[in-house]
């Protein structure tokens, strides 16, 4: 996991204990960063790999899941309807301060756990630490003692002060909280507020909240103090994405190390490392990587694109954003598609190859978005021989023919045409132009079966 894994500059900002929210969307590393701080020696790598001094010391911090979807906590549909009624959202605020209790409670090598353990009725202590997965069993009595558990972590929050020690609680898979889109809101909305009121409050109990960033909207949350929550937004830029394709290859075997040596400098060993081999930020030695690899053109010259630019430029989304998975599902897909190669040729990849797997690329990441926004996958037979750039009357036409599914799951969030445009140009699917026009870029043109004037031509 460290020798795949690759700390960007981003990560410096995430780490520091005043930021609590980090946004991202599909596929851009949120869980892979969350799995990181789990780990106590991918904490030390990241410190140390980026040169961070302002962060605590690491044997002064202890990191606990404060959520993610595991079986240790209470299971989606339970936490639905356990929670459904609550129409004041006051029982959301009892239920994240009873998760909060529960993941310290079990965490056996946190070092105040007993002085905790002292402050709190023994039933609920049993409670939390032994059936925490089982809602029904500990919400009420939560509920009903909220006062004096809020009250036992201010006392936590000064032991640890005391002590010159702090506590994270991290949270991940927050959209796999319930079921329903719809319901997402209100727990969402309420761990936000609850953490935005304590980080003025305790000094040493600190939340990172990894939310995807289409959340974290105005108009989903209507979150009126949301601008004072200090976040970090995971994006990519395109020098990065090649550093990960790189540190990959180099971390996968002797066989491609020769090979990427054949450029000089730019992979490094660093021995004893759990990060493994690592690489040099230097575009013009991605730049001579690619030529070598694939070729400087896509076609016979400039004018067919420039490989190197060529690939970020059909890889990314309305907003210019890339997810890394995407980045690397080019080069894998790319390479399953090509035949065996002559030895004495060092060129690994053809232009054809990439066409190729862009297509299936787009494919792999509308699948990979359908798995949290399940209505998308309606909207590929209404998109199906669309033409862009497209007048924005014919594309509301397109949504409003749309058969949607009747599971809850596969219910888009509204069934207005105009909605389901609003929503489709939050997520960066589609953009509109000055003319008004909706175009839709490559990476999700060809998973939609739409076409477009002058689009790369389409491999048999």
């Amino acid at each position: 996991f460290l020798k795949n894994f690759l700390p960007i500059s981003n990560y410096r900002h995430a780490l520091e204990p005043n930021i609590l929210l980090i946004q991202g969307g599909r596929g851009v590393g949120k869980t892979e960063l969350f799995r990181l701080l789990a780990i106590p020696s991918g904490r030390e790598a990241l410190v140390k790999s980026l040169n961070i001094r302002s962060f605590p010391s690491l044997n002064k911090t202890t990191w606990i899941a404060g959520y993610e979807n595991k079986k240790s906590f209470p299971i989606s549909d339970i936490i639905q309807t356990q929670m459904i009624n609550d129409t004041k959202n006051t029982e959301w605020r009892s239920f994240w301060i009873g998760l909060i209790l529960g993941v310290i409670l079990q965490k056996k090598e946190f070092k105040l756990k007993e002085f905790l353990i002292t402050q709190i009725d023994r039933e609920i202590v049993d409670l939390l630490t032994n059936k925490l997965s089982r809602l029904s069993e500990w919400r009420i009595a939560v509920n009903e003692n909220i006062e004096k558990l809020n009250y036992t972590l201010d006392l936590l929050d000064d032991k640890l002060i005391e002590q010159d020690n702090w506590l994270f609680i991290t949270y991940d898979e927050l959209d796999k909280l319930v079921p329903s889109y719809d319901a997402l809101d209100s727990p969402i909305r309420e761990l936000l507020a609850l953490w935005l009121d304590r980080s003025g409050r305790w000094e040493r109990i600190r939340p990172k909240i990894f939310l995807r960033s289409d959340l974290f909207s105005q108009k989903f949350l209507n979150f009126p103090d949301a601008s004072k929550l200090q976040a970090v937004k995971l994006e990519w830029e395109h020098q990065w994405l090649y550093q990960l394709l790189i540190k990959r290859l180099a971390n996968s075997g002797q066989e491609m190390r020769d090979y990427l040596q054949m450029i000089p400098g730019l992979i490094i060993e660093n021995n004893n490392n759990p990060l493994g081999w690592t690489v040099k930020l230097e575009e013009k030695l991605f730049e001579q990587l690619i030529e070598k690899m694939i070729g400087k053109y896509m076609g016979a010259g400039a004018r067919k694109g420039i490989t190197y630019r060529w690939i970020p430029n059909h890889l990314q989304d309305a907003g210019s954003r890339i997810a890394p998975r995407s980045f690397l599902k080019l080069f894998i897909l790319a390479a399953e598609r090509k035949s065996l190669v002559d030895s004495n040729d060092l060129t690994l990849l053809k232009p054809s190859d990439l066409q190729g797997a862009l297509m299936e690329t787009s494919n792999d990441r509308i699948k990979e978005l359908a798995e949290e926004y399940p209505w998308l996958e309606s909207l590929k037979g209404s998109f199906k021989n669309l033409n862009v750039p497209i007048p924005k009357e014919k594309f509301l036409e397109a949504i409003s023919k749309t058969s949607w599914r009747e599971s809850t799951k596969h219910q888009p969030p509204s069934t207005k045409p105009e909605e389901i445009l609003q929503y489709l140009l939050q997520l960066n699917i589609v953009e509109t132009r000055l003319d008004e026009r909706i175009n839709m870029p490559e990476i999700y043109l060809y998973g939609f079966n739409v076409k477009r004037r002058g689009g790369v031509k389409r491999p048999k």
